[in-house]
């Protein structure tokens, strides 16, 4: 009876250490993410009451460390004073063509380090930059472009040899001067190499002075003014222009700051400057302490280890489908012969997480979760798997961003009796919604007003107050750690970029035999994110045959971005639709392209060919097993 006891006591008493021993965790993590947080928005505070922009922090950091290396790109190096010189170019030659404070500048250029110094060199003046994805086609381009209203347009060459000509085709239609950079090219030429009679800007820069602007040059700029303006996917079909204020950089400028980032950071970048983790994430901290960055024009498996090696990398920022990339290759003996300890990002699965930093021997993986537009933010500090950070209640108080319940098919948020919404329970799923208050503001975007006030919730908690959605849902887990699950919308993620499903509907619906197109995200395994699929109706006495699917191979070669070409075809007799007449897309990814499902005709993208081909059973079995790329 009494070793009964005893060990009834003994029971009782390590599941009660196990439960204060979880408790007394989540406490301390709670307590060290409110620390890290504080001292984060101290850093910022201080920063926007000086009242100085980011461009004034980089001209500061210039004059503390002038020879210290900021860039490096292949075998190019150049310090702080030689980009900053390079910027100084740049503002004077716009200054020449009319470009002044609060004008834009919209840029269409790849990963080169001309972006970085044209980038800079239009905030010297106090004016904006519209950073365009140089991987746009047709209208998704023009709209881009025209949607921030620039006075003057600057395309480059980089490793997209044909992007001068696919912008200059499109001159009448933009109505302002198009400037071409390529320095190769003859620097007594005023035009560049670049097969078209776009105007020559490097070559004007090379007739100018490398001393800075005149004082003064942006004087009246407001931290709350715009800087630049960085495109989200749209739900029309084409790209949204994001509102970057000068605020909103200073803060951006030092979120690593919670991980450590210092001055003696070397950043390894292959993300595509227009992307805002890349842009306003990884370049702003560099600049913001001093640090060094290692620029590439994209990312590359085979030579990925050998750069880190060769230029000291000491940290990267990823998406998860680069990691993916990476411990899917052979080994190599650089892999563990770096000095990374720490890669920042998004999108990466519990599973390779674990493969990655057991293999490649990496320290700290910071998982983060950002929004382009929306000011709310988390980061994973304790090397949780595939979590993005925490949310228990007292940091949701703290932070005033809370998880509710919503339709994930309709968008639509469930709301109470009363009228309220309803906050979810860990182990549930549910969209982040962000509490706007006086220190806490939504810019929106440029353009109509209509697609920023879309975006606000109100009456979500009490009556008459606002909540921006961000459209992200996630769960937690019991303990608090938060994890990114989908999207909501009419747009997927895929190798890093966001796809309008809109956009390449319009564009499918442009064949002479399509009658409407649906497109919607479907999951294949070993693949971050969504690939996209197309369920189309055909007109009426239309059959496929091969000529309409080479027809269709041509439209979405020339008229989409590679990430957004649709990877399946579906064909349909009759559009799917909803109860209230709208596309019904739940169902179709549900079915996605199996083919022992699906009795409709199934292509998929062949990417040795860029073709649609059948997809048959034994297609699908060699896709699910990762025979055939996608």
């Amino acid at each position: 009876m009494f070793l009964a006891i005893a060990a009834a006591v003994v029971v009782t008493s390590l599941a009660m250490f196990g439960v204060w021993r979880r408790l007394f965790q989540r406490l301390f993590r709670d307590l060290y993410t409110i620390y890290v947080s504080a001292s984060f928005v101290r850093t910022v505070r201080s920063a926007c009451r000086r009242g100085k922009l980011f461009i004034d922090v980089f001209e500061e950091i210039v004059a503390k460390n002038p020879q210290k290396t900021f860039l490096v790109f292949h075998s190019e190096s150049y310090s702080y004073a030689q980009v900053d010189a390079q910027a100084n170019r740049v503002a004077r030659v716009l200054a020449d063509l009319g470009l002044g404070s609060h004008d834009t500048l919209a840029l269409v250029m790849s990963n080169e380090p001309a972006f970085i110094w044209v980038y800079l060199g239009v905030h010297k003046l106090g004016a904006r930059i519209a950073v365009v994805n140089h991987h746009l086609m047709a209208d998704a381009l023009r709209s881009s472009i025209l949607s921030c209203a620039p006075k003057l347009v600057l395309v480059g060459d980089g490793h997209d040899e044909d992007l001068p000509a696919r912008v200059a085709a499109l001159r009448p239609e933009l109505g302002v001067p198009l400037y071409s950079y390529n320095p190769a090219s003859s620097l007594a030429c005023s035009r560049c190499g670049s097969g078209t009679d776009l105007p020559c800007f490097s070559g004007l820069m090379t007739k100018s002075t490398g001393d800075p602007p005149p004082s003064g040059t942006r004087a009246g700029v407001k931290l709350s003014d715009p800087a630049a303006f960085i495109f989200t996917s749209g739900t029309t079909g084409l790209p949204k222009p994001a509102i970057v204020t000068h605020k909103k950089m200073l803060q951006c400028g030092h979120n690593y700051s919670p991980v450590g980032f210092s001055s003696d950071e070397v950043m390894y970048l292959t993300l595509p400057l227009y992307h805002a983790s890349a842009l306003n994430l990884a370049l702003l901290n560099v600049i913001s302490v001093g640090a060094t960055v290692v620029l590439r024009e994209k990312f590359s498996v085979s030579q990925f280890w050998s750069d880190c090696v060769r230029h000291r990398v000491t940290c990267f920022q990823y998406i998860g489908e680069m990691l993916r990339y990476l411990v899917n290759t052979a080994p190599v003996p650089e892999e563990t012969q770096h000095r990374v300890w720490a890669v920042v990002g998004n999108g990466l699965r519990a599973d390779i997480w674990e493969q990655f930093q057991r293999r490649f021997q990496v320290k700290h993986i910071y998982e983060f979760y950002g929004s382009t537009e929306v000011p709310a933010t988390a980061i994973n500090l304790f090397n949780v798997p595939g979590s993005v950070g925490r949310l228990s209640p007292l940091l949701s108080r703290l932070t005033n961003l809370i998880l509710v319940r919503v339709d994930e098919v309709t968008g639509e948020l469930y709301r109470d009796t009363g009228g309220m919404c309803q906050r979810i329970a860990p182990g549930s799923r549910g969209v982040m919604l962000l509490k706007l208050t006086e220190r806490v503001q939504f810019d929106g975007y440029l353009g109509p007003a209509s697609h920023t006030r879309k975006r606000i919730v109100r009456d979500v908690l009490e009556v008459g107050d606002f909540y921006v959605n961000t459209n992200d849902v996630f769960s937690l887990d019991a303990d608090y750690n938060l994890f990114f699950k989908d999207r909501i919308g009419d747009s997927f993620r895929w190798k890093g970029e966001n796809v309008s499903t809109a956009e390449v509907s319009n564009v499918m619906n442009t064949a002479s035999f399509v009658q409407d197109t649906n497109v919607f995200g479907v999951n294949v395994p070993g693949y971050e994110g969504k690939t996209g699929m197309a369920a189309i109706n055909l007109k009426e006495n239309h059959e496929i045959d091969s000529e309409k699917i080479e027809e269709l191979s041509n439209l979405c070669r020339s008229k989409l971005p590679g990430y957004a070409r649709p990877r399946f075809l579906r064909f349909q007799r009759q559009m799917s639709l909803t109860s209230t007449f709208k596309q019904q897309k739940t169902d179709l990814a549900r079915e996605g392209y199996n083919t022992q499902v699906v009795r409709d005709p199934l292509f998929y993208l062949d990417r040795t060919k860029d073709q649609f081909k059948p997809l048959d059973e034994t297609a699908h079995r060699k896709i699910i097993l990762g025979e055939i790329a996608l």
